[in-house]
């Protein structure tokens, strides 16, 4: 018969507590996975609030929007923009979104940043419709927007670069 210390009967009492308590308690995955969701509405709410209250004090658009890579502001790269949006569309459209950001983000998403400045200095109502165009854009595509609303977003982007196009002096294209 073995005789056990009252100190070891609490040390491996306590031990049973401790092991039990673990094996209640809920795998690691599921708090991460938990804090994971919690971030995801706490950005969700942000940009919820961003759009509701017009993007905060602080217009964006109260400047042009930061140059990205290089564009050639003519004719030709504003048929150019005309057919990559047309383009980002028809994939939208057809359900691709995949294709509709690859087709977007590059180039054509440069084009709109690139132009602003030019088209700032000759109409400043027009290069700001662009530009809060452009951001909505941007933060539908960031935040998982419908595709419909996106290439409705497309559709008045590239209809805004059309009436750019005329105002710096080049044809309409489309």
């Amino acid at each position: 018969m073995t005789l056990k210390s009252p100190a070891a009967s609490t040390f491996f009492s306590r031990r049973r507590r401790a092991q039990a308590a673990r094996q209640d308690a809920l795998p690691d995955w599921v708090w991460g996975a938990g804090l994971g969701v919690l971030v995801l509405i706490f950005v969700g709410a942000f940009f919820l609030v961003r759009q509701v209250s017009g993007g905060g004090g602080d217009d964006t658009c109260d400047k042009a929007l930061v140059p990205l890579g290089q564009s050639e502001i003519s004719a030709d790269a504003f048929v150019t923009e005309e057919a990559a949006l047309t383009r980002v569309i028809d994939f939208l459209n057809g359900g691709d979104r995949q294709a509709a950001e690859a087709a977007f983000f590059g180039p054509a998403h440069n084009f709109t940043h690139n132009v602003d400045p030019e088209v700032r200095e000759k109409d400043e109502s027009l290069a700001r419709d662009l530009c809060h165009a452009v951001v909505t854009l941007e933060d539908d595509l960031a935040t998982n927007g419908s595709n419909q609303a996106i290439a409705a977003e497309v559709d008045r982007v590239r209809l805004l670069l059309r009436d750019i196009a005329e105002t710096l002096g080049y044809p309409r294209p489309g």
